[in-house]
């Protein structure tokens, strides 16, 4: 280790140059970092007001660190790390900067490429890690004003940051431990392609992206990656269809309507639904940054998915067997004299014309030979035919099933089915 680090001439100095465009970020020593280090050996606190004004400037993107655009990142990397070397400390250094303006100057930077805000994220995660503690319900109330006035007044990449900054702010307002809540703003960050497309959605302008219309939003949401979160921006679409896709706008390049267009993309989406596995690592993130949507979406219904779909279809197979089997059993309790035939045919009436017939031509399957099926069997389908479609409840055992209309029922427990097991009939 050098005896000796001059703060000013190898510390200050190459950032003043490179920020003034004198040198450029080849010509940046390499080390920069080290020389810092050992410098806070025995000047800690000189260090850090030393290069206080320039941590500031980074914060609030300072026009001169993208004076290359944003293709200059050297140097970010090493203010970034020595802002996170000032410890504990360092969110205290910019708690009292204005983090609305920084984001709009971090937005007016990264616009012309719309470049992702890699160094705005990485920042203020750092920050919040090391006790930095804004005023979060100000700053929730002051967000929340511009988002409300973005559909009018937004621009694509400003509205992007004040997102940012308003998950962060909805993750900071709860109750989470700070471990808990750095892990939900890692997620954020890096699934913040896909969030920021519902956030699109919900405030009703596109953040983030260059897209003229939401129909092309959603045609871009239907990309593989999206797949397995697609059932949280179904809902979020289709909830908000009416504002963000009005009928009477037109594509002005195809002159389609954008409706139609949405409406075909939205089929897509079920269609993915249905095909692909939901995954649920968002699902606590969503339920602090959208909670709306979340509410919403367990209490309504959204497509199924195909393991859903499966796993209904071998439920009502399970279901439709079990009962089978004890109408074919119940064919032999009327042989054995044990019930009537009229209890059986109760059995059958029990249940909605089409699903009576379906388990009368299985049961016909099955017994084609049992001559006591066969003498009753005509004047069951007779009953089936014939039955009136008034509202009944039927109450037997574990088993309860309520008619409503025809062709609808509804099975409040799956027990037994019901089949009387007395001469009289008694229900």
């Amino acid at each position: 280790m050098p005896e000796y680090i001059n703060i000013q001439e190898e510390i200050i100095k190459p950032l003043d140059l490179y920020l003034a465009g004198a040198i450029s970020e080849k010509k940046f020593p390499y080390d920069w970092r080290s020389n810092i280090s050992d410098a806070r050996v025995k000047h800690f606190n000189e260090v850090r007001e030393a290069l206080m004004p320039y941590y500031h400037r980074f914060f609030m993107a300072d026009k001169d660190f993208f004076r290359n655009g944003n293709s200059d990142v050297n140097v970010k990397y090493n203010l970034l790390d020595a802002i996170e070397r000032e410890g504990n400390y360092a969110g205290r250094l910019f708690v009292d900067l204005d983090i609305i303006k920084a984001a709009e100057n971090w937005a007016e930077r990264l616009a012309p490429d719309n470049h992702f805000p890699l160094f705005f994220f990485l920042l203020l995660k750092s920050l919040l890690k090391r006790n930095y503690k804004p005023d979060w319900e100000k700053l929730y109330n002051d967000l929340r004003e511009k988002l409300i006035k973005s559909r009018s007044y937004g621009h694509f990449k400003t509205n992007e940051l004040y997102c940012i900054l308003m998950g962060i702010t909805l993750i900071e307002r709860s109750d989470l431990t700070r471990g808990k809540k750095d892990e939900l703003i890692e997620l954020m960050h890096s699934h913040w392609q896909f969030i920021k497309y519902m956030y699109s959605v919900l405030i009703h302008y596109i953040v983030g992206l260059r897209l003229e219309n939401f129909a092309a939003l959603a045609n871009t949401v239907c990309n593989k990656s999206y797949f397995p979160y697609m059932h949280w921006f179904y809902k979020a679409f289709k909830e908000n269809l009416d504002k963000n896709c009005p009928e009477d706008v037109f594509d002005p390049h195809s002159g389609k309507s954008i409706r139609e267009q949405a409406l075909v993309h939205m089929k897509k989406m079920e269609e993915i639904i249905k095909s692909t596995k939901p995954s649920t690592e968002l699902d606590e993130l969503f339920g602090i940054i959208f909670p709306k949507v979340i509410e919403d979406l367990n209490k309504q219904k959204r497509p199924k998915t195909y393991e859903e779909l499966e796993k209904a279809v071998d439920d009502l197979t399970n279901r439709y067997n079990m009962v089978l089997e004890q109408l074919t059993n119940a064919v032999k309790d009327v042989e054995s004299d044990k019930i009537s035939t009229e209890d059986l045919t109760a059995a059958f009436l029990r249940f909605p014309t089409d699903l009576a017939l379906g388990l009368f031509g299985s049961v016909s399957t099955l017994l084609a030979h049992n001559q006591t099926w066969l003498k009753c069997a005509s004047h069951i389908r007779e009953q089936i035919l014939a039955k009136h479609e008034k509202p009944i409840i039927h109450v037997q055992g574990d088993y309860v099933v309520e008619k409503k209309v025809e062709n609808e029922v509804k099975y409040v427990s799956a027990g037994a089915t019901g089949i009387c097991t007395n001469k009289t009939g008694n229900e």
